[in-house]
């Protein structure tokens, strides 16, 4: 089977086409203004994510959802939920809904729904939260505060790295012998 071969122009005969990506009122990845705000009004969901081989430093304000693969040193608010990746590390302080951590944090937490650590996951310093989920394996290193609870209450976790008196022997003679006396 032979083939003829096409002859080479400069003339391009099929152009590469505009797709709308479903949900966020973009092309191409890029927002349409007249389409950024949908029925209800309300902006269509803002994602950043920061790349693997990337490093960002700064403030991050109104993010409905940030996705760290690289190195952020940042502060946040206003943001609905951050999810650092394996490779991804975060330094800095971040006040956020929900937050999923199977990479690095470290610095102060503030999570008022669901903190989900992964088993890969270390997080360092000070953290609130909602709900705590951790994986075995995960690491939670610092304080930890339950959020809406009393400001002296303690988690397991918190507790655990306190110093404690020596637990009691379960079998001491001289336990005993003072306690019949």
């Amino acid at each position: 089977m032979s083939s003829t071969p096409k002859p080479v122009t400069g003339y391009k005969t099929e152009l590469p086409r505009r797709v709308d990506l479903p949900g966020t009122g973009a092309i191409g990845g890029v927002r349409r203004p007249a389409e950024s705000a949908g029925p209800s009004g309300r902006e269509s969901p803002r994602k950043l994510i920061v790349g693997s081989e990337i490093s960002l430093a700064g403030e991050i304000t109104a993010c409905d959802h940030l996705v760290v693969e690289g190195r952020i040193e940042a502060k946040i608010k206003d943001c609905q939920t951050i999810e650092i990746a394996e490779q991804g590390v975060f330094k800095g302080s971040a006040e956020i809904q929900d937050g999923d951590i199977a990479g690095r944090f470290e610095g102060d937490l503030s999570v008022s729904g669901l903190l989900r650590l992964r088993a890969s996951g270390v997080v360092t310093g000070t953290v609130k939260y909602g709900e705590l989920q951790v994986e075995t394996g995960g690491k939670l290193i610092g304080t930890l505060q339950p959020l809406g609870g009393d400001a002296a209450a303690t988690t397991p976790a918190a507790t655990a790295a306190a110093p404690q008196p020596a637990p009691t022997p379960l079998f001491d003679d001289k336990a005993e012998a003072g306690s019949h006396a």
